[in-house]
């Protein structure tokens, strides 16, 4: 899950800071909340396309019509993102194929925001919680800021557990998801069970060096309109012509993610057997 935090200021005007390479949009002139407009109809609102477009929540609409701090308190609307989802700026997501039935429906938007220059954002594939404390963005841990740190990322990969669930932590790798994981690894040479702290530093440096390299690619294929390449996310063989193995992967009582690495190019380490080496 990807989180966006936008803060809920009450005011007409539409300004936005989207940096592109950041997780976090700064949207600091929202105008539905309700405390400064009493009067909006529920399509101002922007929650559009019936029961299917209603936020998530315990209460439904009431996540969005939650009553307002005292005072004018900015709150802070968190959306977070699933695997396929999306944020689209001033245009809605098309059909880019038919459904199992032969039927081209556009995908429904999970909520829209209209604002009062005319422009919108429409969300995707996401939940949504109200928050009264203004979100903390740390540009040391988004892997691709420029003030992303390498060191306190080489040090949460040092731990003992498997580097394949260090690489998914936010906290130190924002912005990084299952296919830059998958990819990375693989790139990197590194089995994704391995406890970090059995790789040394050159082997852990040239994960973090695959992790920007990929992630950077991704980000002008998007720009570019063209999609990156792949070598070991979703495939059935490695480039090297080895059977890649697939599963589901994740700390315990964690959320595990769909891992494809290939057993050949990938040998692990474990804490029990550290020179063990897939034969090739």
């Amino acid at each position: 899950m990807v989180d966006v935090l936008l803060p809920c200021a009450g005011r007409s005007s539409f300004f936005s800071q989207l940096h592109p390479h950041s997780c976090v949009f700064m949207l600091p002139c929202l105008s539905f909340c309700r405390a400064h407009t009493p009067e909006l109809p529920k399509k101002a609102l922007g929650v559009e396309g019936g029961d299917d477009a209603v936020p998530s929540g315990d209460d439904g609409l009431q996540c969005l019509w939650g009553d307002t701090p005292a005072g004018g308190a900015e709150r802070w609307l968190q959306v977070s993102f699933g695997l396929f989802g999306s944020v689209w700026v001033n245009e809605f997501s098309r059909a880019k194929r038919a459904n199992k039935r032969g039927d081209w429906r556009d995908p429904v938007p999970r909520l829209v925001l209209h604002f009062g220059g005319g422009g919108f954002l429409a969300f995707y594939n996401c939940q949504m919680v109200w928050s009264s404390s203004s979100p903390v963005v740390r540009p040391t841990s988004d892997i691709l800021s420029e003030k992303f740190h390498r060191g306190q990322a080489l040090e949460a990969l040092g731990r003992e557990q498997p580097v394949c669930y260090t690489l998914l932590d936010q906290r130190y790798f924002s912005g990084l998801g299952n296919i830059i994981k998958n990819e990375a690894l693989f790139r990197a040479g590194i089995h994704p069970l391995s406890p970090g702290s059995l790789l040394g530093l050159p082997r852990l440096e040239a994960l973090v060096d695959h992790v920007v390299a990929f992630s950077a690619g991704w980000l002008r294929g998007k720009f570019q309109g063209r999609q990156q390449h792949t070598q070991i996310y979703q495939k059935e063989w490695c480039p090297a012509g080895h059977r890649v193995v697939k599963e589901a992967l994740g700390p315990p009582g964690g959320f595990r993610r769909l891992t494809w690495w290939c057993p050949r190019c990938q040998p692990r380490l474990s804490l029990d057997e550290p020179e063990q080496v897939q034969p090739s």
